[in-house]
């Protein structure tokens, strides 16, 4: 798959016609892959996708545009599009933006009923039919709900990850750099690896998950707080902490995946360390068994 970076001062050679997938694609679910499928399906040239720089609207989100990026690569597309999509980009008029779209090669278009574009949000999928073949593709749905980023981020809020992945089509991820903390965990003889993330993601409900954690492309289970540690009391804000079964190595600097499989249990102040530790234990024990 082709990735095409540009700006609008600098745009990417013209293609023959050109079949483009338009939206937001926040955490690229199952939805928008039914588009992707779409876009492909019916194209008699190059298939892509276009995706922005920066996200639209207030934090936090599911995605950020390099997360869209792998996993868009799974899919049949070609091509994905990344506009840097700086000021000048919100002040495109609808006919603005079909004049990227056509300067870009576009003359087919796969778009959500939803579907808006320019400024104020003026275009529609009936405008775009005014110069463009326009598919407008159902919305998909699953137990009854629309499959959307917005249900999607109730169900994690509420620590229903795997309802949350079952949408997605993938687990939730959020990718992060590891912070020296304060080594508390160690010293229980559970070393955290302290995920600062890298993106305003979305951070599911308060409380422990089991996890697979990619260090260095290796997938490792782990247990995952989600919280402030009330127990230690040292915390205003939320982080994630990891404990990642089976590993040794020193991961300070690194980047690291997180993908929540399960949500095991609240986040609690307990009475004592002793305490804590004996529920660390449990949770261990807990985390194995799911992924046995």
């Amino acid at each position: 798959m082709e990735i095409v970076r540009f700006r609008l001062d600098q745009l990417p050679p013209k293609r023959d016609n050109l079949s483009l997938a338009l939206g937001h694609f926040d955490g690229v679910h199952k939805g928008h892959q039914s588009l992707f499928v779409a876009t492909s399906m019916g194209a008699s040239g190059d298939a892509g996708a276009l995706l922005f720089s920066k996200p639209f609207g207030k934090g936090p989100f599911l995605s950020s545009v390099e997360d869209k990026i792998r996993l868009c690569l799974s899919s049949r597309l070609d091509v994905l599009y990344v506009l840097d999509n700086d000021e000048s980009f919100f002040q495109l008029t609808p006919e603005g933006f079909m004049d990227l779209l056509e300067n870009l090669g576009v003359s087919r278009v796969c778009v959500g009923p939803d579907f808006r574009f320019g400024s104020k949000a003026l275009g529609t999928p009936e405008t775009l039919k005014g110069r463009f073949q326009t598919e407008i593709v159902p919305l998909l749905t699953y137990q009854g709900e629309k499959v959307s980023s917005s249900l999607i981020k109730d169900l994690l809020l509420q620590g229903e990850v795997h309802p949350a992945a079952e949408r997605l089509g993938h687990s939730y991820e959020i990718m992060g750099k590891v912070q020296e903390g304060f080594h508390n965990g160690e010293k229980l003889g559970y070393p955290t690896a302290n995920i600062i993330p890298t993106f305003d993601y979305l951070l599911p409900r308060p409380g422990v998950y089991c996890c697979a954690v990619y260090v260095s492309g290796i997938a490792y289970r782990a247990m995952v707080n989600v919280g402030t540690n009330p127990t230690l009391g040292l915390l205003d804000h939320p982080i994630v902490e990891a404990h990642i079964l089976d590993y040794d190595g020193d991961c300070y600097g690194k980047t690291l995946y997180c993908a929540f499989l399960s949500y095991i249990r609240e986040e609690k102040r307990f009475n004592s360390l002793e305490e804590l530790k004996a529920q660390l234990e449990k949770d261990e024990r807990v985390v194995r068994d799911l992924f046995a």
